[in-house]
């Protein structure tokens, strides 16, 4: 979308009220020049069936007449830069468009701005061709206004200039030579651009960066929320872990300690309860004043052993003993069995040691 503005002289009578009004040419058809940002000149169409367009002159009503030219008018900046109203939709009138307006503030013509310049939105139609004999690079097309301004007066100094800047002195146009700024877009365009424009613009920028760092800041603590509560949750589990395995270890302590014949009680500290293992196993004479806790460990891990292997050889020779038994008690009779009183004696002879 593009937007230009082009020129026309203002007459105007005054109100008792002192406003100004009048029913001046707005716009014409033809062909105008507009300066391009390498400093060449491109010659751009406004057709009759575009200038006259329904919507187009429709779009005429209402619209602010403002104090030079200060960008794309809006309802934010119109307040700011409103002097005057353009009342009416335009009118054909040959090749011109006309309107009814009313100028409420009428500093800016004593300040010697006494042209009108309507600033508007358009479709470029980049296909060059001839119009009345006269070459053209584009065609304006979808022309919708936004607002007129009041500009100052000193074209070219001839009747033409009182219909549009078709053939004004462009090194002498207000609009050409109006201050702008280097507006540079994300996607990394660039273009000139009215001070207000380039304003609002980092504005906006400066909106979306405070609400980038407020979204920023809110997800780095729902994070560290998070790791908290995952910190929280992972201590509690290993917590749980530490718990079974604490009960674990008590549970197989009290095991082996009754096992051994100990007489355990709930009171009773692990320390206690290793310490009455070992003397169960290696007497009461054990010494253990002074030892460290990983002293009594090792201790009782050795006794828990020594007493596992102790049955195990008891169970071995009692097994050893009963079959050396039960064979001298089947060669005793033939082939026969011995009464069990009698296997029992002879295998407590044995163990004995035959005595």
């Amino acid at each position: 979308m593009e937007m230009r503005f082009d020129t026309t002289p203002l007459r105007a009578t005054s109100t008792a009220e002192g406003y100004l009004r009048d029913s001046p040419i707005l716009t014409r058809v033809g062909i105008f020049p507009y300066k391009r940002q390498d400093g060449t000149t491109r010659y751009e169409l406004r057709p009759p069936e575009e200038v006259f367009h329904a919507d187009t002159l429709a779009s005429l009503k209402g619209i602010p007449i403002t104090d030079g030219h200060p960008g794309l008018v809006n309802s934010r900046n119109a307040k700011q830069h409103s002097v005057g109203t353009v009342l009416s939709e335009g009118r054909q009138d040959g090749e011109n468009t006309v309107g009814d307006i009313v100028i409420h503030d009428t500093s800016p013509i004593v300040a010697g701005k006494k042209e009108l310049s309507c600033g508007y939105t358009l479709t470029l139609d980049e296909t060059p061709g001839e119009w009345n004999g006269q070459r053209y690079d584009a065609v304006q097309r979808n022309i919708r206004y936004n607002h007129t301004a009041l500009v100052r007066a000193g074209r070219a100094g001839n009747a033409r200039l009182n219909l549009d800047a078709a053939d004004a002195d462009l090194s002498n146009d207000e609009e050409s030579n109006m201050t702008t700024v280097k507006v540079r877009l994300d996607s990394g365009l660039s273009y000139d651009a009215a001070p207000e424009v380039a304003q609002e613009l980092e504005a906006l920028r400066g909106k979306i960066g405070d609400a980038t760092k407020r979204a920023d800041e809110q997800q780095a603590r729902a994070d560290s929320e998070k790791a908290r509560a995952d910190e929280a949750v992972a201590k509690i589990d290993q917590a749980r872990k530490d718990g079974q395995a604490v009960a674990h270890a008590r549970l197989k302590l009290e095991g082996e300690a009754k096992a051994l014949g100990v007489e355990v009680k709930q009171d009773m500290a692990d320390k206690d309860i290793r310490v009455a293992v070992i003397k169960a196993v290696r007497g009461d004479g054990f010494d253990v004043a002074g030892k460290s806790d990983a002293y009594l460990e090792v201790a009782y891990d050795l006794a828990v052993g020594e007493k596992a292997s102790r049955t195990d050889a008891l169970s071995s020779q009692r097994r050893e003993m009963f079959q050396k038994v039960k064979q001298d008690g089947n060669e005793g009779d033939g082939g026969g069995s011995v009464s069990a009183a009698a296997a029992r004696a002879k295998m407590i002879s044995g163990m004995n040691g035959g005595q």
